[in-house]
């Protein structure tokens, strides 16, 4: 399906109340959604909290997770290992006890149970009681209060500042490419204020087109890297609103930004984890190009469709 058409029709929706709910719908309809839910968020949570481990010389008890989404999976997998305090923010409220209530039952999953207890600081029959307890859970307010989590939507920079000054760990999966610039710019700084001396941020990126997404809407005509083709204006037409909205920067941004911010890269790990499409780099529209403040390849800005990348205090 050609790509304007779901753009669209989700900047139709995005004039809805409702219309980010409506959007979510088909995902929804997979008889394996939650499932598959509860498996992604754990094992990309582990991932992450593994790769923050690698740089760190103390316990990490203070967590901030940026975009918390449909699920909070995430943040209850790391109150189950062990972090006993864990801000997750949105800019809006999505989050569904029905959902939880179905997602929370794949925990018993063997495979998982069993990772679970090798990375936790909890005994495998604490475990058991603490997910029982919350597979038993009656509002999700019992939930956050189980796992110490404070959930913030409609979030501010300085709404997070009041909850908790500096935070052990800082993450985000697959949402810094939904930020503003201006936001973003101002996100890092606040970073390099909240990250503790010895705290670490891991944070996994998309660079790709997400109107190529795999779904009832995906375009599959066009290259990962589409986006890149058009100027600012033009893509705002089509994509400027809170449903389909991307900033089309690539790693040398995030980069940029840490330098920035005196913050240091200890990894990046770039990554194209499914089938690309040619695309002619000389097509880059100069607005994209105008987005870095340096001098940048035009070849970087296709080179990994989705990358991790891992940062600290200088």
């Amino acid at each position: 399906m050609h790509w304007r058409f779901k753009a669209l029709l989700q900047k139709t929706l995005a004039t809805s109340r409702l219309g980010d709910a409506i959007n979510h719908i088909p995902a929804t309809l997979h008889k394996d959604y939650h499932k598959n839910v509860c498996i992604y968020q754990f094992y990309e949570g582990v991932r992450k909290y593994e790769e923050a481990l690698q740089y760190v010389d103390k316990p990490i008890k203070t967590a901030l997770e940026i975009g918390t989404g449909y699920s909070i999976m995430a943040p209850v997998v790391l109150s189950l290992i062990g972090i006993e305090k864990i801000v997750t923010v949105d800019i809006t409220r999505d989050v569904s006890f029905k959902y939880f209530k179905k997602q929370i039952v794949h925990l018993d999953i063997p495979d998982i149970k069993n990772r679970l207890t090798e990375i936790s600081e909890y005994s495998a029959s604490v475990l058991d009681k603490k997910i029982k307890v919350l597979q038993n859970a009656n509002t999700i307010e019992d939930v956050f209060k189980v796992c110490n989590i404070t959930y913030i939507p409609k979030y501010t920079f300085d709404t997070i500042a009041k909850e908790c000054s500096t935070f052990d760990y800082i993450y985000s999966q697959v949402v810094l490419e939904h930020v503003d610039l201006d936001s973003m710019n101002e996100m890092f700084h606040r970073f390099s204020v909240w990250l503790d001396n010895k705290g670490i941020s891991v944070h996994t990126i998309n660079f790709i087109d997400h109107f190529t997404n795999p779904g009832m809407f995906e375009d599959k005509k066009i290259s990962e890297f589409n986006f890149l083709k058009y100027s600012d204006k033009f893509w705002s037409f089509w994509s400027g609103n809170a449903i389909s909205f991307t900033n089309r920067v690539s790693y040398p941004y995030f980069i940029e930004l840490c330098n920035k911010f005196e913050l240091q890269v200890v990894s990046f790990k770039g990554e194209n984890y499914r089938p690309s499409r040619s695309f002619d780099i000389d097509t880059i529209h100069k607005d994209v190009l105008r987005k870095y403040n340096e001098r940048v390849e035009k070849a970087d800005l296709i080179k990994y469709q989705r990358g991790t990348l891992v940062f600290r205090k200088e």
